[in-house]
């Protein structure tokens, strides 16, 4: 339940800073924060399983 909560708060911070870039006028930095995010987050994804695979081989 704590993870499901926390992904809730985590998605909406994520929303809330990029909502506050395009509002500034800042439309390059907020498209930055959503590709930067999704890149990051894949890679992140990717070095867990490849490191799982790893040792549990």
């Amino acid at each position: 339940m704590v993870g499901l909560l926390g992904g809730f708060t985590t998605f909406s911070a994520f929303g809330n800073e990029t909502m506050n870039l395009l509002r500034d006028g800042e439309l390059w930095l907020a498209c930055g924060n959503v590709v930067g995010h999704a890149v990051l987050g894949l890679a992140a994804v990717w070095v867990g399983y490849s490191t799982a695979y790893l040792l549990w081989k």
